[in-house]
């Protein structure tokens, strides 16, 4: 299955229903735009008066601390995305929650299922979160609006012919794949709006030196249709995503009561090396910092200070899984070693996040999105 015959059964194939897991996800999103609004000071009154405008902003806000979700399978941030879109239309539109939940469980399976067939030469040249993204957007607005499949396909098309997303976003440090996954918001729901209004759209938009494939490093192998939601985590502790797994490892040994401590060894894949030396981004992105702050604090969701064992801890990398860690550790009494291959969701550290956007159930939830500040209704 190739292209449009991918584009095809992702438009007219049901979705598995996973009603529970869609809805930790949206929770997870709406705390995450809650506590992440104060990143952005400006007036409550500006990007308020329609679906891009709201779902731009709800994307910034839900993105701005990096603790967005995270599937780890394909490498992208599908929920900052996926659910900025869902809800913005559903407020314009007044869609029930399960109309919104349904556009949602569609935009995850679409974005997956192209990253995945996408593949990792694709992902080595650009920001997959922003090309996978945008498809995402566009399924999520197209089901949202009630698009006939025709128009889906067209909308997909549309949206195909616009991608774009440079993966220097991620490797600077500055928080810029934020307004790269506003950017996919936005191609999302011009490209379902186009459709809806009959737009020209590209035909061959795969094949020949001027197609996807060939411009954007398209693998086209793997054409299994993802899930999305089932693959879509959480991300609970107080460091970038990729360190969460060295993080969980090291809160094990520290369960351990190992005493006194000599030295810290940070073991991650050597395929972040480029991103996570270390060298600028501030301690968010220095995973050094994150394992130190852990043994100070014992708590994987404050990891603000690292000031007692961050000069015995140090960094080193391994042909391991990406989203994985080891964390060693020598102590007078022996070596202590953990390895974690995906950081859990214990409900302790997601609970301290809802709680403190005083996140109660989803009816509220979406209510909230509908008026700025989200705490207003708090």
């Amino acid at each position: 299955m190739k292209g449009d015959a991918l584009l095809q059964a992702l438009v007219n194939t049901p979705v598995a229903d996973n009603k529970a897991r869609l809805e930790t996800l949206f929770l997870d999103f709406v705390a995450e735009a809650t506590l992440g609004q104060n990143r952005y000071p400006n007036s409550p009154e500006l990007l308020t008066s329609g679906i891009s405008d709201r779902a731009v902003r709800l994307g910034l806000f839900c993105s701005a601390r990096d603790m967005d979700d995270v599937d780890w399978v394909v490498l992208s941030h599908p929920g900052s995305i996926i659910w900025p879109v869902a809800v913005s239309i559903g407020v314009e539109k007044k869609l029930s929650l399960g109309e919104i939940f349904d556009a949602a469980a569609r935009g995850y399976r679409t974005g997956a299922t192209i990253a995945n067939f996408f593949g990792k030469g694709h992902r080595a040249k650009w920001h997959a979160t922003s090309t996978s993204g945008a498809f995402a957007a566009t399924t999520t607005a197209a089901v949202a609006l009630g698009l006939t499949a025709e128009q889906h396909t067209n909308a997909l098309h549309i949206c195909a012919a616009n991608i774009g997303g440079t993966p220097q976003a991620g490797f600077e440090r500055r928080g810029a794949p934020q307004t790269n996954r506003a950017a996919a918001i936005s191609l999302g729901i011009a490209s379902a709006h186009g459709a809806l209004l009959g737009a020209p759209n590209v035909e061959d938009i795969w094949d020949g030196p001027r197609g996807l494939i060939e411009m954007f490093f398209v693998e086209a192998e793997n054409s299994e249709l993802r899930n999305g939601v089932d693959a879509a985590k959480l991300r609970l502790i107080d460091t970038n995503g990729f360190t969460h797994s060295a993080v969980a490892a090291a809160e094990k040994i520290v369960k351990q009561n190992i005493g006194s401590i000599n030295s810290i060894t940070v073991i991650l894949p050597s395929s972040v090396q480029a991103v996570l030396d270390g060298s600028r981004g501030g301690p968010w992105w220095n995973p050094a910092h994150a394992v130190a702050a852990l043994f100070e604090s014992e708590d994987p969701t404050n990891l603000a200070s690292a000031t007692s064992y961050l000069g015995i801890t140090s960094l080193e990398y391994e042909d391991i899984p990406i989203g994985s860690g080891r964390v060693r550790v020598s102590t007078e009494s022996g070596t202590y070693e953990e390895f974690v291959d995906l950081a859990p969701e214990e409900l302790i550290w997601r609970d301290k996040k809802w709680n403190s956007a005083k996140i109660t159930n989803a009816e509220e939830a979406y209510k909230r999105c509908s008026s700025f500040p989200l705490t207003a209704l708090r």
